[in-house]
């Protein structure tokens, strides 16, 4: 979306993590020869990458803008240190220009004293698709989508093998009320174990894994009548494809993502998951299909113009 306004374009990718630790000249040097500083990543405001390094963060003299990042908190995890917050704090008050992904984002830095934020969504809701015959989907049956997280999470050790346990007996209900077919969509490798735990129980499944090409992903997800998810990246892709959600929240970025589309009351707390919840909700969701999708292209309209002003002002930098 930025190489389009700003052409001739190059970039040079590099992890956060290289903003947590001490840098040297050489490194800093390379990185103000550019002009722009572009942080993204939805989960930057979080314990896995704050605090980020002061002084590195005070020497980067190119201008900073701090594109769609979210706020992430693990449901059972405790409130960000002093030292988090005032890391966030410093890196919002260096950048010139700050978006985020949700209104709760918005808040949270807006509590911190920042002011000028720019609520814009996810930058990969508008990502586009590429064609792809990895699985043949029957175009006669409701096809919903399936993803747990399967990375580490706080409450993972008590909860992961349940929750495959519901989502088994959810999609065997919903196949012998709907006759639909279930397809497992990974985006995370330590997903082919759910895989594999919801094969060893005699469930037959489809499977796709277009790793690392995210555009076949959002190709696939296109084709789906409803996603039942639980990474934030199954339900971006899901409302960038205008396909309706049920999340099954481990995060409060999983509340707040939702609540931001308008549908929070498409959530299931993890603790709380059982297969009558999320086959209940899927029905009822598919059932409000129109509307929920009729909602999605507006609110999807509204979030492209809003890009398109952040982009617009990054360019006037």
């Amino acid at each position: 979306m930025l190489s389009s306004r700003l052409e001739p374009f190059t970039y040079t990718p590099a992890e956060v993590l290289e903003l947590e630790k001490p840098q040297g000249p050489e490194f800093l040097k390379t990185l103000n020869r550019y002009d722009l500083c572009v942080i993204g990543g939805g989960g930057l405001y979080s314990k896995f990458f704050l605090p980020l390094n002061a002084q590195v963060i005070k020497s980067i003299e190119t201008p900073i803008v701090l594109y769609g990042i979210g706020y992430i908190r693990n449901l059972g995890d405790k409130e960000l240190t002093d030292a988090q917050i005032e890391s966030a704090r410093l890196l919002n008050a260096r950048a010139k220009l700050t978006s985020v992904r949700d209104e709760y984002t918005c808040k949270f830095l807006r509590d911190l004293g920042i002011r000028d934020v720019h609520v814009i969504g996810d930058p990969a809701i508008f990502l586009g698709s590429e064609e792809t015959s990895q699985v043949a989907l029957d175009k006669n049956k409701i096809k919903i989508g399936v993803n747990m997280a399967s990375h580490y999470w706080t409450l993972y050790p008590q909860y992961l093998d349940k929750t495959i346990d519901e989502y088994v007996k959810a999609c065997e209900f919903l196949v012998k009320r709907l006759d639909a077919e279930i397809v497992y969509l990974i985006h995370h490798s330590d997903e082919h174990h759910v895989v594999e735990v919801m094969r060893e129980k005699k469930f037959p499944l489809k499977v796709v894994d277009t790793s690392p090409n995210p555009y076949k992903m959002k190709f696939i997800y296109g084709k789906l009548d409803l996603v039942i998810g639980m990474m934030m990246h199954s339900t971006v892709l899901a409302f960038g494809s205008g396909v309706p959600i049920v999340n099954v929240a481990y995060d409060a970025k999983n509340y707040n993502f939702m609540e931001f589309i308008g549908q929070g009351d498409k959530v299931i707390d993890v603790r709380e998951a059982n297969s009558k919840k999320i086959s209940d909700l899927a029905i009822r969701t598919l059932d409000d299909s129109k509307n929920i999708k009729g909602g999605f292209k507006a609110l999807k309209r509204e979030l492209w113009r809003r890009q398109e002003d952040f982009l617009t002002k990054i360019k006037e930098l």
